[in-house]
Formats: structure tokens, sequence, C-alpha cells
């Protein structure tokens, strides 16, 4: 899978330790997220969240297919993220995937943006 991956806000560091309060970060998913790479993406995420983040944007401007096993994995990171007070967002979205968003009600679980201004603006009560 090729997914990628940037950190898109952090603070002025003074000291040695971290503040995941004040740092977000970003994953931009492939154009197919499946049955076939899903695991790979909920590793990444757990991975993430089990080394402090709190603020995860995921950016769908290139996805063009998701499976159950794809949604499972969002549905999954926003329970276990959560748990730790942060929070997961999703922006960029076509119309096509927003559709099968719609049909399963994800919108209501997890907060979808248009652009990736409103979804980084949600990050100022997290954390």
């Amino acid at each position: 899978m090729n997914l990628v991956f940037d950190i898109i806000k952090i603070s002025q560091v003074t000291t040695d330790k971290l503040d995941y309060a004040t740092i977000i970060f970003k994953a931009l998913l492939p154009k197919k997220v499946d049955i076939d790479n899903s695991k790979d993406l909920w590793i990444f995420f757990k991975t993430l969240i089990s080394g402090g983040a709190l603020k995860i944007y995921v950016d769908l401007k290139e996805l063009e297919y998701i499976d159950s096993s794809g949604i499972g994995v969002m549905i999954n990171t926003a329970k276990v993220i959560r748990k730790q007070n942060g929070d997961i967002v999703l922006a960029n979205v076509s119309d096509e995937i927003k559709y099968i968003f719609k049909v399963i009600n994800l919108e209501n679980f997890i907060k979808i943006y248009k652009t990736e201004v409103e979804a980084l603006k949600t990050f100022r009560y997290v954390g």
C-alpha cells in the first residue's frame, strides 16, 4: 500500500518531550482501500495512537474505492483514538465515496469535511 503521511501542524518544541496535543498527523489514502491493504492501514493508525497521537486527519482526495474492511479501519481507529481523548476526521471525499458513507451513516460517527482547512479547524477542541 502506498500511504503518504505528514505532520502538518506542530508548535514550537521547547523541550525534548513531544506535546501530542499540538501535533496533527495527516494520512493521504491510496486510490483503493480494501481487504488486501486495510490491515496495513489499521497497523499504521494503531501505531500512531499507541505512540501518543491524538489528532489524525485522513485525506481522501485520491480514494476511488473502499470496501467494508477499509470502513471498519476508520471506525475502529475512531473508537481507539477517542479512548485517548483524541479524534479522527476525514476530508476531500469524492461524491461516490460520500454516497457510500451516507448509506451507512458514517458521518454520524466520524466527522467528514469538504476541505482540509475545515477539517483542521475541528482539532482546536481536541486534546
